[in-house]
């Protein structure tokens, strides 16, 4: 499995559309910045066909460090989530 960068899939995007690299950065920035914003704001995304972004609140609790095996007490709090399209999943497990 290769890494891509996120300038090499700029690029990719440019040839793709059409689009210079400049504007598709703008493009992805403002989406980011966008997305950041909803997620503030509590909403959740969804994207058919490709993902969806959501936010999933963690409990409070003790939890154990697997280094030292000292219990911790964790705050709670929310993390971010993103779930794949079934389409996608599709696409990952298909033979060739």
């Amino acid at each position: 499995m290769n890494t891509i960068s996120a300038g090499e899939f700029i690029k990719q995007v440019a040839e793709a559309t059409g689009a210079t690299q400049v504007q598709v950065k703008q493009i992805l920035n403002a989406a980011g910045e966008q997305i950041k914003q909803n997620l503030q704001e509590g909403n959740e995304m969804h994207f058919i066909g490709y993902f969806n972004i959501g936010i999933k609140a963690k409990k409070a609790g003790v939890k154990l460090n697997p280094f030292t095996g000292e219990k911790i007490k964790v705050s709670a709090c929310k993390v971010p989530t993103i779930k794949l399209s079934a389409t996608f999943k599709q696409i990952l497990n298909k033979k060739k």
